[in-house]
């Protein structure tokens, strides 16, 4: 009980926080208080998702992204990244497949290693295999090609005994 105290003391916290910024030019506010506010935001956006509640999820994701701002993918990577993962995520949950589509090309045009792509991928993944199966299918066959496992593009009955065999 008392960490559940805890959970919505800090969400009301950042709730508060975000009220009083609302309206308010990010620019105006100092670098540091800005990347503690779109952090405390993500923690608060990925809390509710694990609640959860999409709605927000999505409602800390857009307060956090407004505080990181443009530059956000150049001055603080990792926050600006989870904030995309959790605006897929969320997005995912709220079936918003344009908006997932959305973040997901944000996180593919800005990340810089395959790894910090992974997430992303496999949400999309999960969101288009609803509306088109064989496309989700073909598009985790090529992350896992690039991964290093490899698929022959029509399977015989041979190469799934020696798949079964290894």
């Amino acid at each position: 009980p008392e960490s559940l105290l805890c959970n919505s003391i800090t969400f009301l916290a950042i709730d508060q926080m975000n009220r009083a910024c609302d309206g308010t030019d990010p620019n105006r506010l100092d670098t540091r208080i800005k990347n503690t506010l779109a952090s405390l935001n993500l923690k608060a956006a990925e809390r509710a998702i694990d609640l959860a509640d999409a709605s927000s999820a999505l409602s800390h994701v857009r307060f956090g992204l407004q505080f990181v701002g443009d530059t956000g993918w150049s001055l603080c990577y990792e926050i600006c990244l989870r904030l995309h993962e959790a605006a897929c995520l969320a997005n995912y949950l709220n079936s918003s497949p344009d908006e997932v589509l959305k973040h997901f090309e944000e996180i593919i045009n800005h990340a810089t290693k395959f790894e910090d792509k992974i997430k992303a991928n496999c949400i999309m993944i999960k969101s288009s295999a609803s509306g088109n199966i064989k496309g989700a299918i073909n598009s985790a066959f090529i992350i896992l090609n690039q991964l290093g496992e490899s698929f022959p593009s029509v399977a015989t009955p041979e190469d799934i005994q020696n798949a079964i065999a290894s």
